[in-house]
């Protein structure tokens, strides 16, 4: 059936105009997007009226009217009444703290994303938004709504698999009926839900990293092909993909992700006229605010913001690092001119490389009162002969000049040297005439290596779990943040840093995401930066929400001017307030130190409480009563003696 504008919802209306824009159209150009349109009206008044009360119709023709009654999940709450039934507590506490707060239930592009009809539809949409969401009500409304529907779901990643079909579940088990409706469930050889009615969803992983995922999804066929996270997936996998539905002409794909910057097959698809895109950021998400706009713009990169909350594509600049930034970091000052304060937070890393390169060591500091991280001093091992243990020495003398919170240590080069360095530390620990106190006896628990290829668990700032990123990718992302962020300081006369800062670019794409990088000159190298970066990570992992737990922010805390109490230090989530209220509880803690009573009071009698005759004299260990005031106790008297001789029993 043709779309009739005239009967179709204010949606598609605008949905024209967008089209229109998007491609340039010219007078007497082709609406290419094959759709019914959103009606008006699912059932006219007149129809309704002969069906009987009981019969509501437009539950199977709405998914959104079917998921409300059905599965009672919402997405349209204009008047806060499913909040305030849900969640009652919450409900009454966000009207007494945010009166006039839209429901956090109220999502309505969910609604026109799901009521659409379009073909092919493509959803372009930030981070937290719901599009995942929507691709599971999706496929649950269409497999109840119809027999024997069979649906492809296709990601380059096995957790989401595990994630959505989690979800299918939940949300069928939370209903009886439907929970009773389940004919087949299980996980391998893949994840397969088989309903009594004929319909069913099958998973798939693309394989991407294996290079052979088309290969498990061919042979396979479908009314309905989903992809979740498609701008991750293989050009050459999606393309495989897509030949499913060719025995079944009148199979709809729905294709959702977060863009990454790649200008591949997800791209291409976005700008295809025969694709409806739906292209909504993180803003649209009822539970955005403020506070977590300044947190991710402060925890991701610019061009990282426009792909993870603008849900832009963005430019892939070759340059990591901009030269502007590189600029206004540069200072006026030398290393020889910064001293250690003891109101600072440093970090060491370590960029440890063969002899011929030599060992390259950097500390960086973070001073509270700017806000501003600065680097204060480095130096290059290249000794001949016994370069490592000269750079292992060295790195002892760092430590005992800045008193690090950490010493960050490329594990490349460096597996053996991190043992040797530990080792030393527990030496100091067991040499009396250092003990566990010395600064040499914290080298094994501040000493860490750092595996540029591996993967890292970092806790999401919005929904608190933790998430794998590649090492590599969020070591150069997290020292990109503080340049762009203007808060770093670099000295002018490390120029080799400022070149290798200006050299360091982006090599390729992998076809997982991962971002490469390289130099442009080898000349110049990049070693020095990565034992800068490393110095910057250790903060990002030890000190802020992203690697640590952060305070409940509930927990109110005794200023130290004496003012009124206030939220915790560190509260609003970002790494420089956190590093600002663990310098003040520090403080805190010096002051507490300053006006606690002395080891030894004087003020009784001239003595300590514990020289006290009170409890001191010689027959308090055995029960002997206290001398009377004035006397002298007998030498060796005792409340109970001891037997004189054999059978005879002790006497008072």
């Amino acid at each position: 059936m043709p779309l009739n504008i005239l009967q179709s919802d204010e949606a598609c209306h605008s949905c024209l105009r967008s089209y229109a824009k998007k491609h340039d159209m010219k007078k007497g150009d082709k609406f290419d997007i094959e759709c019914r349109g959103i009606p008006k009206q699912y059932v006219s008044d007149g129809t309704a009226a002969l069906l009987p009360g009981a019969i509501n119709p437009e539950i199977v023709l709405d998914p959104v009217k079917w998921a409300s009654e059905v599965l009672d999940w919402h997405c349209l709450d204009v008047e806060n009444d499913v909040w305030a039934r849900k969640n009652p507590e919450e409900y009454i506490r966000q009207v007494e703290d945010n009166p006039g707060r839209l429901s956090k239930y109220h999502r309505p592009y969910q609604a026109t994303m799901l009521r659409c009809t379009s073909k092919y539809k493509v959803f372009r949409i930030g981070r937290q938004s719901g599009k995942t969401e929507t691709l599971v009500i999706s496929m649950l409304f269409h497999m109840f709504t119809n027999s024997n529907y069979k649906i492809v779901l296709i990601t380059p990643f096995q957790s989401q698999i595990d994630l959505i079909f989690k979800r299918l579940e939940d949300l069928i088990q939370g209903n009886p009926t439907l929970a009773n409706s389940i004919k087949r469930s299980v996980k391998a050889p893949q994840y397969t839900l088989i309903l009594h009615n004929g319909s069913q969803v099958k998973g798939f992983t693309a394989g991407t990293k294996s290079n052979n995922g088309a290969a498990s999804v061919r042979g396979q066929d479908a009314n309905m092909l989903v992809f979740d996270e498609a701008d991750y997936l293989d050009r050459a996998d999606l393309d495989a993909s897509m030949a499913i539905i060719t025995n079944y002409p009148d199979a709809t794909v729905w294709m959702s992700s977060t863009p990454t910057g790649r200008r591949e097959k997800f791209y291409e698809i976005c700008q295809d006229r025969e694709w409806k895109e739906f292209h909504f950021p993180s803003h649209v998400n009822p539970n955005w605010s403020e506070k977590l706009d300044r947190l991710f713009r402060k925890n991701l990169t610019s061009i990282g913001y426009k792909h993870e909350i603008l849900g832009d594509f963005g430019e892939q600049e070759a340059g990591v690092f901009q030269a502007g930034f590189v600029d206004k970091a540069t200072a006026d000052y030398t290393y020889a001119s910064m001293v250690r304060d003891n109101n600072w937070l440093y970090s060491i890393g370590v960029d440890w490389n063969s002899p011929r390169i030599g060992t390259t060591i950097y500390v960086t500091g973070f001073n509270p009162s700017t806000n501003k991280f600065m680097i204060v001093d480095h130096d290059t091992v290249q000794r001949d002969g016994h370069t490592q243990l000269a750079a292992i020495e060295r790195i002892v003398e760092f430590n005992r000049k800045w008193r690090p919170f950490a010493i960050y240590v490329d594990q490349g080069y460096g597996a053996t040297q991190i043992e040797m360095l530990r080792k030393f530390g527990f030496d100091s620990r067991i040499n009396p005439e250092k003990g566990p106190g010395h600064i040499d006896s914290k080298l094994p628990k501040i000493v860490k290596p750092f595996d540029f290829g591996s993967s890292l668990e970092i806790r999401d700032p919005f929904t608190k779990e933790l998430r794998k990123k590649p090492a590599k990718g969020f070591l150069v992302e997290n020292a990109v943040r503080r340049f762009e962020s203007e808060d770093i300081l670099i000295p002018a006369e490390d120029t080799q840093l400022k070149k290798e800062l200006l050299g360091y670019v982006v090599k390729h794409v992998t076809v997982t995401g991962q971002v490469v990088y390289t130099v442009l000159d080898d000349a110049v190298g990049d070693h020095n930066l990565d034992a800068v970066m490393l110095s910057l990570v250790a903060f990002t992992l030890e000190k802020s929400a992203l690697g640590k737990p952060m305070l409940n922010e509930k927990i109110m805390f005794t200023p130290i001017d004496g003012g009124p109490a206030g939220t915790p230090p560190g509260s609003d989530g970002t790494l420089e307030s956190h590093l600002r209220g663990k310098i003040d509880n520090e403080l805190l803690k010096q002051k507490r130190e300053e006006h606690k009573p002395p080891d030894k009071r004087t003020d009784w009698k001239g003595k300590a409480p514990g020289s006290q005759n009170l409890w001191n004299w010689p027959g308090f260990g055995h029960d002997e009563p206290r001398p009377t005031q004035g006397s002298t106790p007998k030498p060796g008297r005792q409340l109970f003696k001891r037997p004189t001789g054999p059978g005879k029993r002790s006497s008072f």
